[in-house]
């Protein structure tokens, strides 16, 4: 699998993302080692996670990120990995719900630190926003732990486009790094904004594509497959209003998308998954974009990382877009 470097940083990371939020959950510990070994052996090398992925399903906290560690101890092969998550997560039990104050990021960042069995984290994520807080402590705190040598650098997810760009205008400001990658929702089909039950998740739209443009920030997008919405077992009329794809995406725009989908597939010999997948791989607007994939098995791994093989030109692209 192809690498590229992340733009204002010496991190090389494989052009796919292997997302793990499900790893040691519902995605066991033995079936998560066969996922990671296989990506490993594709030459990926860009993992996703959360200190609280799979906490809102499973009893065991941080159970991801301590699926990953344990992986990469018996591998030994942390050298070898690029690891990303996410902290300032939001509060899934009691108490606030967004946690940007110092305590809040220092503490999960200290835990994930010891989750991964790791000393330094390669790109760190605040997982949400809290616009009441001053992007200058937030960023000082990353900077200050950026400087210790506990993450290497330093990204946003679910930011909105107002506070990003704030937020970079003080890193210029005071000459900080700033963040270096951002996180959002972003795929071929578009997102039922009505159905987004958190408000706090931010997707990918068009001032916020023309800001990466003109800046060239790395964009890293999660439900790049669209939860599934392209692999052929949605189609117009089902009642799916239970699953995400269902709630997320039924739209005639996106059923539009999904024939001409399947039309460029069955010419070219791929999926639909394939074809989605490649479509986001594809993206050329003046920044990097590295789509996180979150396969529950070996065969729908086998799937995506057969995208990273195909090549689509602008014209295809825009039929895919109705355009």
């Amino acid at each position: 699998m192809n690498k590229r470097r992340l733009r204002h940083t010496d991190l090389d990371a494989s052009v796919l993302t292997l997302g793990t939020a499900l790893f040691g959950s519902d995605i066991s510990e033995r079936e998560a080692f066969r996922l990671l070994d296989m990506y490993s052996d594709a030459g990926g090398n860009f993992l996703d996670t959360s200190l609280n992925y799979a906490d809102w399903q499973w009893p065991v906290k941080g159970i991801s990120e301590k699926t990953i560690g344990k992986w990469m101890k018996l591998r030994g092969n942390r050298h070898h990995m690029m690891v990303g998550t996410k902290g300032a997560c939001p509060s899934l039990n009691n108490g606030p719900f967004l946690r940007l104050h110092r305590d809040d990021i220092l503490s999960d960042l200290q835990q994930s630190l010891h989750n991964l069995q790791t000393d330094t984290i390669d790109l760190y994520y605040l997982h949400r926003d809290d616009p009441s807080r001053p992007v200058s402590d937030i960023l000082d705190v990353l900077e200050e732990q950026a400087e210790r040598g506990s993450i290497r650098y330093y990204a946003c997810s679910n930011w909105s486009l107002p506070r990003l760009v704030e937020a970079q205008q003080y890193a210029e400001r005071t000459g900080v790094k700033g963040f270096v990658a951002n996180q959002m929702m972003w795929s071929l089909a578009e997102v039922n904004r009505h159905h987004l039950t958190d408000s706090t998740l931010v997707a990918m739209d068009t001032d916020m594509k023309e800001y990466h443009r003109r800046t060239g920030l790395t964009a890293v997008p999660y439900s790049s497959q669209a939860n599934g919405f392209f692999s052929g077992k949605y189609a117009r009329g089902d009642d799916r209003s239970e699953t995400v794809a269902g709630r997320f995406y039924y739209s005639e725009v996106n059923f539009a998308r999904l024939d001409r989908v399947r039309e460029q597939a069955r010419e070219r010999g791929a999926s639909s998954s394939n074809i989605a997948l490649a479509y986001m791989l594809s993206q050329s607007h003046g920044f990097d974009v590295f789509p996180i994939i979150g396969p529950k098995n070996a065969e729908q791994l086998e799937d995506s990382l057969k995208a990273a093989e195909l090549a689509m030109n602008e014209e295809s692209m825009r039929l895919l877009e109705g355009n």
